[in-house]
C-alpha cells in the first residue's frame, strides 16, 4: 500500500458493496422463510403419503441451502463494512498528516511515503515536526495494508465456500470467522502505543463519529493504550462515580468464553453473564446463596461443616435469565435502545411464540454479554454454554429464530442501587 493507492481508495464504492451483500442476504433469508412457511410445513401436514413424505426433505433440503449461503452472504458484508470504516479512517490519518506538512511549510514526497528532505527548514522544531508527521504518514498506510491483507485473506475463503449448504457451518464457521475479522480490522486500525504523541495525534485527527465508533467497536485496546486522552479511558470504563468498570467486564468476557473457569451448572449462559460483570466490579448483594432478594455465587467452605454440599452455589438472581433480569430492573437497572447500546450491556433474549417447547411465550431464556458494536450499529456479544465470542446479533438473529421462533431482545445496562 502506497499513498497513491490509499488516495484512490473508494470507501463509497466499498460501502455500496457491503450494502448489496447484505440486501442480498435478506433476500436469501425471506426465500428461506417462504420454503418453510408455504412449503416444508404445509406438505408436512397435509401431504401424507410417499410422495410428499419425498418432497418436505427436498424443499428444507433447499431452504438450509439458501439459509448457508444467506450467512456466508453475511460475512461478506461484514469484511466490507469492517474494509469501508479503516479506509475512511486511514484516509483521515493521511489527511492530518498532509495537513501538518503544509502548515510548516513542508511537502510529502507520495513515493517515499515522507517528508521531502530537501523541503525542511532549519528551525529548531522541523525536525521534530518532521518525524511526526512522518510517522502519521507510516500509521495510515499501516492502517489500510492490515486492513487490506485481512478482508482479502478472509474474502478468499468466503469465497472458497460458495458450495458450502450446511447452515450450522455457515453460520458458526463461516460468518463467524469473518465477525472476527471484522473486529480485528479495527482493532488493527489503533496505533501500537509505542509512540504516545504518535497515538494522541492520531486520536485527535478522527472525527467526533470515528472517535466514538471505535469506544464502540473497540474498548479494551483504547481503555489500554498511552496516548488516549484519561477523560476518553474514564469513560470507556463507565464515567466518574462509575460503580464498576465496563472495559473490565468486557475483558473478562472475551478472556473466558470458551473455557469452564466459572461453570457451575450445564446451563452456564447467566452464570457467566453475572460472574463477568462481578469480574469488573459489581458487588453481591447479600451473603449466602438462600436470599431470594440476593445476587450472590457461593464459595469455597471452610467451615467444617460441608455447608457446600447443602447449600445452592447460587442465589436464583445470580443463575436464571429471567430472575436476573428482574433482579437487574429492579435494583437500577435500565432498558435500553438498541442504537444505544454500549460494550458492558447485557441482553436477554425473550421467547416471542409458541413455536419453542422448551419455553413459554414471555419467558426470557437466554443471557449475553455486549461486547462490541460495529460502526454500522451491528451489536456483538459473548456467551458461555452455546460458547460464543463477538456474535453478531444481525447476523445470527434470523437462524436463532427459525429454531426458536420470534424471540424479543432487551437490552439492559446494570446500574446497581444497594451500594
Amino acid at each position: 500500500m502506497d499513498i497513491a493507492s490509499l488516495k484512490q481508495a473508494n470507501s463509497i464504492n466499498l460501502k455500496a458493496a457491503a450494502d448489496g451483500w447484505t440486501a442480498l442476504a435478506k433476500e436469501c433469508w425471506q426465500a428461506v422463510n417462504d420454503i418453510h412457511d408455504n412449503g416444508v410445513n404445509p406438505v408436512k401436514q397435509n401431504w401424507q403419503d410417499r410422495v410428499g413424505r419425498l418432497a418436505g426433505p427436498k424443499l428444507a433440503q433447499q431452504a438450509d441451502i439458501l439459509e448457508a449461503g444467506a450467512d456466508i452472504m453475511r460475512g461478506v458484508a461484514m469484511v466490507l463494512d469492517g474494509l469501508t470504516a479503516e479506509v475512511i479512517r486511514a484516509k483521515t490519518t493521511l489527511v492530518n498528516a498532509f495537513a501538518m506538512a503544509s502548515s510548516h511549510g513542508f511537502t510529502i514526497d507520495e513515493a517515499a511515503g515522507q517528508v521531502r528532505s530537501d523541503a525542511v527548514s532549519s528551525a529548531p522544531d522541523a525536525a521534530d515536526a518532521v518525524r511526526e508527521i512522518n510517522a502519521l504518514l507510516q500509521e495510515a498506510l499501516r492502517e489500510a495494508t492490515q486492513a487490506d491483507q485481512k478482508a482479502a485473506a478472509e474474502l478468499r475463503k468466503l469465497a472458497g465456500a460458495t458450495c458450502e449448504t450446511s447452515p450450522n457451518k455457515a453460520l458458526d464457521s463461516l460468518q463467524g470467522e469473518a465477525s472476527q475479522t471484522e473486529l480485528d480490522m479495527y482493532n488493527g486500525g489503533i496505533p501500537s502505543g509505542d509512540d504516545p504523541k504518535l497515538v494522541a495525534d492520531w486520536w485527535n485527527g478522527l472525527d467526533i463519529d470515528q472517535q466514538q465508533q471505535l469506544e464502540l467497536s473497540s474498548p479494551v485496546a483504547l481503555a489500554n493504550l498511552n496516548g488516549i486522552p484519561d477523560d476518553v479511558k474514564q469513560n470507556l470504563r463507565g464515567g466518574p462515580g462509575a460503580k464498576y468498570d465496563r472495559v473490565k467486564v468486557v475483558q473478562w468476557a472475551l478472556d473466558h468464553w470458551n473455557d469452564d473457569s466459572s461453570d457451575m451448572d450445564s446451563d452456564n449462559c447467566t452464570n457467566f453473564a453475572s460472574e463477568a460483570l462481578h469480574q469488573g466490579g459489581v458487588q453481591y448483594k447479600g451473603w449466602n446463596t438462600l436470599d431470594d432478594s440476593g445476587w450472590f455465587r457461593g464459595g469455597t467452605d471452610d467451615s467444617g461443616f460441608g455447608l457446600d454440599a447443602i447449600l445452592p452455589q447460587h442465589t436464583h438472581a445470580w443463575g436464571g435469565a429471567q430472575n436476573m433480569h428482574d433482579f437487574m430492573m429492579a435494583h437500577g437497572g435500565q432498558e435500553i435502545p438498541p442504537d444505544a447500546v454500549k460494550p458492558g450491556d447485557l441482553v436477554y433474549y425473550e421467547e416471542d411464540s409458541d413455536q419453542d417447547t422448551q419455553d413459554h411465550k414471555g419467558a426470557i431464556h437466554h443471557t449475553a454479554v455486549v461486547t462490541a458494536v460495529t460502526p454500522d450499529g451491528d451489536i456483538r456479544y459473548t456467551q458461555h454454554s452455546g460458547d460464543m465470542k463477538n456474535g453478531s446479533i444481525n447476523g445470527r438473529i434470523d437462524a436463532f429464530q427459525e429454531g426458536r421462533g420470534h424471540q424479543k431482545l432487551h437490552f439492559v445496562r446494570v446500574n446497581p442501587d444497594w451500594y
